[in-house]
């Protein structure tokens, strides 16, 4: 095998690279890695914002899928000065959303894929009821399948479990700070960097976190999921894996091996 393209979990994929690395009997060649692995993807909430933007943002993008995505938002950093007004609204949409039968298109969200992820998602809930203040959700049952209410967690510090370690569910954790600036430190305050989100008004600060803000994908007043294929090659930095790029212009040419030939003539 000369080649290894994978996609899951950050456990899975550095097993797999320290794997490739050791030298076999016939090997004539390095093996090539590409990994795209977990996510503590962050939402940061600026003082110059359309809040009702932030909150359905940080919503979507926490609870589309059950949360089960590697880009899904399961942290939200919000300025102090409308830290309030966002979590009121966010509590307001989540308690909105429905859980049940997917065939039911009314309902927002299902299950979790299985009961590993069930037993672990509910592991993290009474985490976090230690971390934070459960202000949503934070309820689940597994009678007829794996339900997870959509669970918020407010006044959390930068430091708690369930602020950076990867959930894989529909949890999300909000915490304070106190100017942008500070903001941006939280968000990277993670070994993560795959996407994340800044909603905010001001040129300036949209300017610092594109410079500051180390993610792999970024997107500004918008949620921090759902990359468009095609228009946002997707991959992200340290433990997210290998920034890669899938989808962008030169990603084809990492299945390839370049060859420089020249002709005297």
């Amino acid at each position: 095998t000369r080649f290894i393209s994978f996609t899951g979990s950050r456990d899975v994929g550095l097993r797999i690279n320290q794997r490739a690395s050791v030298l076999n009997d016939g090997q004539i060649w390095i093996k090539r890695v590409i990994a795209e692995m977990g996510g503590k993807d962050t939402i940061v909430v600026d003082k110059e914002a359309d809040l009702e933007l932030a909150a359905q943002s940080i919503v979507k993008s926490a609870f589309g899928f059950s949360g089960q995505k590697c880009s899904a938002c399961s942290r939200a950093v919000i300025v102090e000065d409308v830290y309030d007004t966002v979590v009121n609204r966010v509590i307001e949409l989540t308690n909105t959303l429905t859980v049940g039968d997917p065939s039911d298109f009314n309902n927002y969200m299902a299950t979790v894929i299985d009961q590993a992820a069930f037993n672990k998602v509910t592991e993290y809930i009474e985490i976090g009821k230690g971390e934070g203040r459960l202000v949503a959700g934070g309820t689940a049952d597994d009678s007829v399948g794996y339900f997870i209410q959509p669970t918020v967690f407010a006044d959390v510090e930068p430091s708690a479990r369930i602020m950076k370690e990867e959930i894989f569910g529909p949890v999300v954790a909000i915490t304070k700070a106190k100017d942008f600036d500070q903001a941006i430190d939280i968000a990277n305050d993670t070994e993560y960097g795959l996407t994340g989100a800044v909603i905010t008004n001001n040129r300036m600060n949209q300017e610092k976190a594109r410079e500051d803000f180390h993610v792999g994908n970024l997107y500004f007043n918008r949620g921090c999921t759902g990359a468009i294929v095609g228009y946002q090659p997707f991959g992200g930095f340290n433990m997210s894996g290998t920034d890669s790029k899938a989808g962008g212009p030169d990603y084809l040419q990492l299945h390839m091996q370049a060859k420089t030939t020249s002709e005297m003539l």
